[in-house]
């Protein structure tokens, strides 16, 4: 019966989806399609799929010769299981004071200071998240063993690009970014972009947009790695019609210009009438003639903002990627949850974006430099009937424990099945 129910469902959104115009869209329908197809039959009306949060501290540099400090993941000397990056990082001079921004996995109760000399050597404390200050006068954890060097962060931004549509198998492999970050100096950001896998054959544009940062507090963005994932500059651009690098966002915000066709970034391939032909891209490890795999493609942009010190405080709250792809005769955007809102490049809500407050997501971001992905054909997870499936379904670490309760399974992502690429 509940499988007829949604055949017909199915049937009729097709059909008012087709013969009206988004300003016609009946959201009622919509929304009633979502809570058959999401990953769950309960889902946390509170939900802000969030797993990382925005702090900031105010260091104090007491250590001889201390050249460097950072805020770190776990404790260098005493990861346990987990892997070890650096949340910020700042030059110092001995007792200088210096506020660090960084954004944290909401399952670390803690994150650690590091007082790093001119031999390289590390001095650690722990900190509860949102402590305002540090020092290195007491030493409250391990200092002592074997050392793990700390990496740079990097946060995976994981998409469905069905919205407002359902998806239909909530992979959120659609499209699948990475991303770090490093400060150049008090006035540059290094944002390293890394477009990893496309599970969908759809053209699909790309834009990163910088909250809070006014378009003319920006000096200059440019490419530093002399990468591109431009690899077919012949080709129309039809999303993203501007090739400029910076944008404006329609509320006055400065934008990246990513990409118009994520596809052309792999690999090029189209006919005598310059049509693309476009396959799935590392969402399986059995290649065809429909499925490929590449190295993913890394292009670093480098953000020049005309006043100082503003380039230590943008943390990932602050990042903004986001897609962009034509839906019902419009192009539509898909950005993460908090930003779930924002019309940057195109508006496409007819003035009632509180129709579409379904509380469903259609993008993830996942702090986590060794996360992985569903492979083709798998959910990243739900929880129907009591039973958890997909590729996230360890028992209380499960995505779709996480999709009922915003405060359980927080950790999901560091328990992957076989399911994954």
């Amino acid at each position: 019966m509940r499988k007829t129910s949604i055949l017909l469902l199915a049937f009729s959104l097709a059909v008012v989806l087709t013969a009206c115009k988004k300003d016609l869209m009946d959201m009622e329908v919509v929304k009633e399609a979502l809570e058959l197809t999401f990953h769950n039959d309960v889902v946390d009306p509170n939900h802000t799929w969030t797993l990382m949060n925005d702090w900031s501290v105010t260091v104090t540099a007491n250590v001889p010769n201390v050249k460097r400090v950072e805020v770190l993941s776990a404790n260098p000397y005493n990861p346990g299981k987990r892997s070890v990056e650096i949340l910020a990082m700042s030059e110092v001079t001995e007792d200088q004071k210096v506020k660090m921004y960084y954004s944290a996995p909401i399952i670390n109760d803690s994150v650690y200071i590091a007082a790093i000399n001119t031999a390289g050597d590390y001095r650690v404390v722990a900190i509860k998240k949102g402590k305002e200050n540090a020092d290195f006068n007491i030493l409250n954890t391990t200092n002592t063993g074997t050392m793990t060097t700390p990496t740079k962060q990097e946060v995976y931004y994981c998409y469905c690009n069905s919205f407002p549509q359902p998806s239909a198998t909530w992979s959120f492999h659609d499209l699948v970014y990475r991303i770090s970050k490093e400060v150049i100096s008090d006035k540059v950001l290094r944002l390293n972009v890394t477009l990893a896998a496309l599970g969908n054959v759809q053209q699909m544009a790309g834009a990163l947009r910088l909250d809070g940062i006014d378009y003319d507090d920006v000096e200059d963005i440019s490419i530093s790695n002399h990468n591109t994932f431009v690899k077919y500059e012949a080709s129309s651009r039809t999303i993203i019609k501007d090739e400029d690098t910076k944008l404006r966002g329609q509320d006055g915000t400065a934008v990246i210009n990513l990409f118009d066709d994520a596809h052309l970034a792999f690999y090029v391939r189209t006919n005598e009438n310059g049509y693309v032909t476009r396959y799935y891209i590392n969402v399986t490890h059995n290649t065809d003639v429909n499925h490929l795999e590449f190295s993913p493609v890394t292009v670093s942009y480098d953000i020049t903002f005309k006043k100082s010190n503003v380039a230590q405080t943008i943390t990932f709250g602050k990042l903004d990627p986001f897609i962009l792809y034509y839906y019902n005769s419009n192009v539509w955007e898909v950005h993460k949850y908090a930003f779930k809102f924002k019309e940057t490049l195109y508006s496409y809500y007819s003035d009632s974006p509180d129709k579409y407050d379904s509380g469903f997501t259609w993008a993830l971001e996942i702090p986590y430099t060794w996360f992985r992905y569903p492979i083709q054909g798998v959910s990243m997870g739900s929880y129907k009937n009591g039973v958890i499936y997909g590729a996230y379904q360890q028992p209380y670490h499960s995505f779709g424990e996480w999709g009922a309760n915003k405060d359980e399974a927080t950790d999901w992502y560091l328990y992957p099945s076989s399911s994954v690429y």
